[in-house]
């Protein structure tokens, strides 16, 4: 019989995310893992398989976890949706942005099953998104205008570990204007 785990799971995903999150896939190492978890590497690998699997697991809880799904689907259905989900980014505690955003800069080098996580959680949002566009019932392509308002997250996401929140804020106001115009 093995020893009893001394760790809570999501714990161990909350701090790896984090982490990921700060230095990339590529540039966390296991002993970083280790250091932002606090269990060492034979507690981790009783759990995960290896680093990829951590990272992984780590995508996997942070899209459980994020509101962007129960943004969207808050009833009535329209442009403040969309505005809170552009804005929900820049209200996080810790890192700013978006951990999906910012892993897609390593897109080539992430594993095949995170991209497989990134690329449905995108077209899950996209989805929601263009129910909130068709909701408004706006002469413009609402396909066209979803397409807009996911890249200009992602920019948002990724502007965001460069400058602080009110400055996105004004951009985000801005932007939603010139949509419904």
């Amino acid at each position: 019989m093995g020893r009893p785990k001394c760790f809570d799971r999501i714990e161990v995903l909350d701090a790896a995310i984090q982490l990921f999150w700060k230095k990339g896939f590529a540039d966390t190492s296991l002993s970083d893992l280790e250091k932002a978890t606090g269990v060492n590497k034979s507690g981790l690998y009783s759990e995960f398989k290896d680093k990829e699997d951590i990272f992984f697991e780590s995508m996997k809880h942070y899209r459980d976890k994020s509101p962007a799904i129960e943004i969207l689907n808050k009833e009535p259905l329209g442009w403040a949706n969309i505005e809170a989900l552009l804005k929900a980014s820049s209200s996080c505690k810790g890192n700013k942005g978006c951990f999906f955003a910012n892993t897609v800069r390593e897109y080539s080098i992430i594993p095949d099953n995170v991209k497989l996580v990134i690329e449905q959680n995108q077209k899950m949002i996209h989805e929601n998104v263009f129910k909130n566009i068709k909701a408004t019932k706006t002469k413009k392509d609402p396909e066209a205008l979803a397409s807009m308002i996911m890249t200009f997250s992602t920019g948002v996401a990724l502007k965001l570990n460069a400058v602080k929140p009110e400055h996105v804020l004004e951009e985000i106001d801005s932007f939603l204007e010139l949509l419904k115009s």
